[in-house]
């Protein structure tokens, strides 16, 4: 080593930073087996951590009484008695620190503090110019590396897979003791829901609902769309989720991430159990990936709902009349290949007109939303289907019923509905009925086309006879 051969030593030690701001031995030359390779001096502790508190700067003690442990760097008292120390520094930022000891005192003189000056500044400017070699080739490596991300996460056409992916990338990628994946809901945009977990007391946070109008940790970034992160506050409990959340107080730090692109759509948060576990690097690095994933998700939201606009109605969320057609289809197909009968109901809001002429389109649009919901809410999810077929007008379609079960579901409908009133604009009440009209695929019609003529007939008549009523063809 130069310094070796210049400045007669003891010891040569060259530390540098930790993430949580200590000083790390990484070289060294010395006389004795009594090294400490692993040894980390924290600001203000020892020696040497007074000189690191008060900033790095050049040190030069000519007599020290102390025991050699102290430095901390040893195993054991080796009887140094001097020590000279400076700073490494590179493009203006101290990167480090050379230190030079002796078993006698006052051995250092000024020429070899000089020098060790100098020879701390050469190493600084090798160090940097190694820095940003590295910083290059790494930036270069995690370039390729989230790129291949980015198209793993590109590839998969459903969010569990996105969110799969990223439950197996972020652990490897940063080291941390808990992750949890968040996603805003979007029924209800005051509330979100944990859809992943991994790590400590993960199987308690799974699934959990919580709300974003509670002072919380995820409440803020969804609230700021901000990433940040830090040690938690070690006076008091800082809620992650939720009021009655579980507990983890080996959890001392944490990195917060939104994803989503105009606004936040869910939260990567991860915990680990070190001080200052998370700097900028790993902060850059989730930052990439929760972009990634963010632009994958909002991806397929977007695909989502340009299929869902295609099939449905946008009012009210139904089936649209294309839609409705081509399940109808379906449905009498199935029906005979397999001879279950399927009863098609055609069904509209009495005096809808007069609805829309009294209260105005805005309530009209309100009855609308509401008829659907019933009707939905009615049928046998995954087996019937509900559609809006035009205007005020509504179809259901009843698989494995025949006309006479599907007049007793028909009527449960009816009575649901002619008991139940809306509120008008101006406070008042406003009950609504509806007319129905029934037919069964195979008994009153062969073709889909015969179909919808005979139960469009069922539901004339029954307006004829009085409305609020169900008649079958």
């Amino acid at each position: 080593m130069l310094i070796n051969s210049k400045i007669h030593s003891h010891t040569i030690a060259v530390l540098f930073p930790t993430n949580d701001q200590g000083f790390m031995l990484r070289r060294y030359h010395s006389k004795c087996n009594s090294i400490n390779r692993d040894a980390v001096i924290y600001p203000g502790v020892g020696v040497l951590g007074t000189f690191f508190k008060e900033g790095l700067k050049p040190l030069n003690l000519s007599d020290i009484p102390n025991n050699s442990i102290t430095l901390y760097y040893y195993t054991k008292d080796v009887g140094v008695r001097s020590l000279m120390a400076s700073p490494i520094t590179a493009d203006g930022v101290e990167r480090g620190v050379v230190i030079v000891d002796h078993e006698n005192k006052n051995h250092f003189t000024d020429e070899d503090h000089a020098f060790l000056n100098t020879a701390a500044a050469l190493l600084g400017q090798s160090v940097f110019n190694m820095y940003k070699y590295n910083e290059h080739r790494l930036e270069h490596r995690r370039f390729l590396a989230a790129n291949e991300i980015e198209q793993h996460l590109f590839s998969h056409n459903q969010i569990d897979q996105i969110l799969d992916e990223l439950t197996e990338i972020i652990p490897y990628s940063i080291s941390c003791d808990r992750l949890t994946i968040s996603i805003r809901d979007e029924n209800n945009s005051g509330q979100a829901i944990i859809v992943r977990a991994a790590g400590l007391n993960s199987e308690d946070l799974t699934g959990k609902t919580f709300s974003l109008e509670r002072k919380t940790i995820a409440s803020i970034l969804y609230a700021k769309n901000l990433s940040f992160y830090r040690d938690f506050a070690k006076d008091h409990h800082e809620k992650r989720y939720f009021e009655n959340e579980p507990k983890c107080d080996n959890l001392v730090s944490f990195l917060a991430m939104p994803f989503g692109v105009t606004e936040c759509k869910g939260m990567i948060l991860i915990e680990s159990r070190k001080h200052n576990a998370f700097g900028k690097s790993k902060h850059d690095l989730l930052c990439r990936l929760a972009t990634s994933a963010g632009i994958a998700i909002e991806r397929h939201l977007t695909l989502e709902k340009t299929k869902a606009l295609a099939t449905h109605d946008g009012l009210t969320g139904l089936y649209n009349h294309r839609q409705f057609q081509s399940t109808l289809t379906d449905f009498t197909l199935r029906s005979t290949r397999y001879n279950d009968p399927v009863v098609l109901v055609l069904c509209d809001i009495d005096y809808f007109k007069k609805i829309n002429d009294t209260y105005g389109h805005p309530f009209g649009d309100t009855v609308l939303k509401g008829i659907a919901a019933k009707l939905e809410s009615s049928i046998r999810e995954g087996v019937d289907i509900a559609a809006r077929y035009g205007g005020e007008e509504f179809a259901l379609i009843l698989y494995k019923t025949d006309h006479k079960s599907a007049v007793d579901t028909t009527e449960r409908i009816r009575n649901k509905i002619s008991g139940e009133s809306f509120n008008a604009p101006g406070g008042e009440k406003v009950q609504i009925t509806m007319s129905f009209g029934l037919a069964e695929y195979g008994k009153h019609a062969k073709q889909v086309d015969e179909l919808i003529k005979k139960a469009d007939k069922a539901l004339y008549r029954a307006k004829e006879n009085g409305r609020n009523r169900i008649e079958v063809f």
